[in-house]
């Protein structure tokens, strides 16, 4: 991952509701990278890459994780984690 000017680092709480384990996104990725219908992402949770798109819920953005993600990672539901995240096309 390049680091460009819409980087963003951030910190979060790894959060579940039920089975759905997330990460809430702190910012309005529209005001970051533009209006878009989907927001595809590539980055890092402390160190290790994701990927996903992330999801809305009202005005709410998050991007989920998953559980085997989680367990290969060594990071709990609970966890304080350093984010940096990208839009890609």
């Amino acid at each position: 991952m390049n680091n460009t000017p819409t980087d963003q680092y951030f910190e979060a709480i790894v959060q579940q509701e039920g089975s759905f384990v997330f990460i809430a996104i702190p910012f309005a990725p529209r005001a970051v990278w533009g209006t878009r219908l989907r927001y595809p992402v590539v980055g890092t949770i402390n160190g290790v890459t994701v990927r996903g798109t992330l999801g809305v819920q009202a005005q709410a953005y998050f991007l989920r994780v998953s559980k085997p993600w989680l367990r290969a990672s060594h990071i709990a539901v609970g966890d304080v984690v350093s984010v940096v995240l990208q839009t890609i096309s």
